[in-house]
């Protein structure tokens, strides 16, 4: 990941744990244990989906499909004042 520059070396005070998580094809999936900093962060306030419209939507199609997204979630931009507190740390350290 610090190759194909989705990741940096940091010096951050945040740190947050890693997980490796066996997929149902053997592969890993690379996990941040965003739990510590989830529970301090402030949550905005909009209006969640109606779940009655949502199933109305999506009911009655023929096909249905599940994706993993390969990379997905290093392509999500986050501000430039917010990027240290994604640290995590490794055994090789931030």
């Amino acid at each position: 990941m610090l190759r194909h520059k989705q990741i940096r070396a940091s010096n951050s005070q945040y740190s947050a744990p890693i997980l490796l998580i066996k997929k149902r094809d053997g592969t890993y999936r690379f996990i941040v244990d965003y739990l510590k900093l989830n529970n301090i962060t402030i949550q905005d306030n909009y209006a969640l989906p109606n779940l009655e419209q949502a199933i109305q939507t999506v009911g009655g199609h023929q096909y249905y499909t599940k994706l993993d997204l390969r990379s997905g979630y290093f392509k999500i931009p986050i501000l430039d004042k917010d990027k240290h507190k994604t640290a995590f740390i490794t055994v090789h350290g931030l």
